[in-house]
């Protein structure tokens, strides 16, 4: 497959909630920001995102596009939220764990602690040994710095890969993770953020909605009609980040 665009992100990419309560898909396709960006270029594209999607399998997903001798002229990569994880399955394939398993539950910014680590199975389909094993890995592993590490790594990593493979605009969920964490009175600095300091990443959080909030579908982006209830960009947010990815691209 040759496109002049190639996606890939989570749910924001997705175009979750723009099918409304008619769950008409193609709406969705048609009003997410991949599908404007596109028409106003007057270039073919393709969308692999998936809702939920943790950073590993936009990382994956994007490596196997390629591998597979896919090509495209432009990539826009959208990282998550860096708590995000994935797992295997009984049949192999590589699922994203249901974001009220996560470990930052209703605060994106709140530690995990023991209170509220059980993993809630809202999609029905992770095996009983897949919550325990992720049950116990949140208790007695689980860190900020941890999923601050994967989250640059991912980057660091996917801009690597994609380097003579075509042009990459870089954006991510709400905001850039901070790149240091603090542990006691130390204080520790993210090494591999510091191999993607000169990434220019669009924060979507910020492109729709100004500095004065860390997350999309907030109370206010709900009434002036930037974001929906779900936490995803309404059709005015999608029309924002493709205006944003526009600018980038001229």
């Amino acid at each position: 497959m040759e496109v002049g665009l190639f996606f890939c992100g989570d749910s924001n990419t997705f175009g979750e909630e723009l099918q409304g309560i008619e769950d008409n898909h193609d709406r969705r396709i048609e009003k997410r920001y991949s599908t404007l960006v596109s028409k106003e270029l007057g270039k073919t594209h393709h969308n692999i995102s998936q809702s939920g999607a943790c950073n590993d399998w936009i990382v994956k997903n994007v490596v196997e596009w390629f591998e597979a001798g896919n090509t495209c002229d432009i990539a826009v990569i959208q990282f998550s939220h860096e708590a995000r994880w994935g797992y295997y399955d009984e049949n192999g394939t590589y699922e994203n764990m249901p974001r009220h398993s996560l470990p930052y539950q209703s605060n994106h910014y709140q530690l995990y602690t023991q209170q509220n680590c059980k993993v809630t199975d809202v999609l029905g389909k992770i095996p009983q040994s897949t919550r325990e094993a992720y049950e116990a890995y949140c208790k007695n592993i689980w860190s900020e710095q941890l999923q601050l590490d994967n989250y640059w790594k991912n980057m660091f990593f996917l801009r690597s890969y994609l380097k003579d493979k075509c042009k990459v605009v870089w954006m991510t969920l709400n905001r850039i993770p901070k790149e240091t964490m603090t542990h006691g009175s130390q204080r520790e600095t993210n090494v591999w953020s510091k191999l993607c300091k000169d990434i220019e990443i669009g924060e979507q959080g910020v492109i729709i909605q100004g500095n004065k909030c860390p997350r999309i579908g907030s109370e206010d982006d709900i009434k002036n009609g930037k974001g929906l209830p779900g936490s995803h960009p309404s059709e005015i947010g999608h029309q924002n980040i493709a205006k944003y990815i526009l600018e980038r691209l001229a």
